[in-house]
C-alpha cells in the first residue's frame, strides 16, 4: 500500500493508520486497553451489539452512529471542497487495496466483519486528514484497533457513554 499518501498537513496522521494496517496486527491484542471501552470476549455477542442493537432515544444501530458521526466528516468537507476534494479523491483511491490488506488478515471466523473494519479505518484516515487528531469518537475507534480490538457497540445512553470492544479471547 501507498504509506507515503499527501493529503496535506495532516499527511503523517493518516500515515500512521496505513502503518498500522501493514504491520499485519488488526485484532491481535497488544495488551493495553483503551480507555473508555468496555471488552466483549465472545464473536457472536459482539456482531449482535453491532449489527442487531439500538442506542439512545433515536434507536440508532452502531452502523448507523458511525454513519452519523462520518456525516460530521462529509458536511466539512462538501462546505471546503475547494481544499479538500483532492483528499476525498487521493484517500478514495486506496481503499479497494486497504480493503485486500485487511481481508488478508482476518481468519475464516473474522472475514464477516472486513466492512465494518474497512469503513471505520477509512473513517479515520478522513478524521484525521480534515480534523487532525481532533475528532474525539475517530480517535476512540482508532485506539481500539491500535490496541488489537473491534468497536461493536455502545454502552451508555448515546452520545454519553462508552464504546463497546471486542478482543479475541
Amino acid at each position: 500500500m501507498d504509506k507515503q499518501i499527501e493529503v496535506g498537513e495532516n499527511s503523517n496522521l493518516v500515515t500512521e493508520i496505513l502503518d498500522f494496517v501493514d504491520r499485519g496486527v488488526l485484532l491481535k491484542p497488544s495488551g493495553q486497553i483503551a480507555s473508555g471501552s468496555e471488552a466483549i470476549l465472545d464473536l457472536e455477542m459482539a456482531k449482535k451489539f453491532a449489527w442487531e442493537e439500538v442506542y439512545g432515544e433515536d434507536e440508532f444501530t452502531w452502523a448507523d452512529l458511525r454513519s452519523e458521526k462520518m456525516s460530521e466528516i462529509w458536511e466539512l468537507i462538501y462546505e471546503n471542497e475547494e481544499k479538500y476534494s483532492e483528499v476525498d479523491s487521493k484517500l478514495s483511491s486506496i481503499l479497494d487495496e486497504l480493503s485486500r490488506v485487511i481481508q488478508k488478515q482476518l481468519d475464516q471466523s473474522h472475514k464477516e466483519l472486513l466492512d465494518d473494519i474497512v469503513s471505520d479505518l477509512k473513517g479515520c484516515m478522513f478524521s484525521r486528514a480534515v480534523q487532525g487528531k481532533n475528532n474525539e469518537f475517530f480517535e476512540n475507534i482508532l485506539a481500539i484497533y491500535l490496541e488489537g480490538g473491534w468497536p461493536c457497540g455502545w454502552k451508555g445512553d448515546w452520545p454519553n457513554g462508552e464504546a463497546l470492544t471486542y478482543r479475541k479471547a
